[in-house]
């Protein structure tokens, strides 16, 4: 099963970005962004090393650019104490939601480790390629 797209804290990271991006925080998320690339290095090493499928670490790599990899080049402010304070803030809350949502933080990064090195498609963006590839080979 899938997981939702409010239980990855990647994509609350991206929202986060949007809302900065429109000017409606004045706390950046480049620091979120930052660590959230150098985590999605070191998968992409362990895709590679575990040999995962090329067309799997292709998808990897071009989601991350478009909310990752853009958002921190468009980004054009200092990382503040503040911004990583909000970092932190969000990340609990995010800890929180799982909790409420019987999840736990180890638990997700395990289905999402597995997943991407596997190739199951069960992060939210791969699940939802893989809905629209089986419904337009079924077209």
């Amino acid at each position: 099963m899938p997981l939702r797209f409010d239980l990855v804290f990647s994509y609350w990271i991206f929202i986060w970005y949007i809302i900065y991006a429109f000017r409606i925080t004045h706390y950046s998320p480049k620091f979120a962004i930052a660590l959230g690339l150098l985590d999605n290095i070191v998968m992409l090493i362990l895709m590679i090393l575990y040999g995962t499928r090329v067309k799997t670490i292709f998808i990897f790599v071009v989601i991350n650019i478009f909310i990752k990899v853009i958002p921190y080049y468009l980004i054009n402010k200092s990382i503040t104490i503040q911004d990583v304070y909000a970092t932190f803030i969000l990340f609990l809350i995010f800890i929180l939601w799982l909790h409420i949502n019987n999840k736990n933080l180890t638990g997700n990064i395990k289905i999402i480790y597995d997943s991407l090195l596997k190739g199951e498609d069960n992060t939210p963006f791969m699940n939802l390629l893989k809905k629209i590839e089986i419904n337009y080979k079924n077209m």
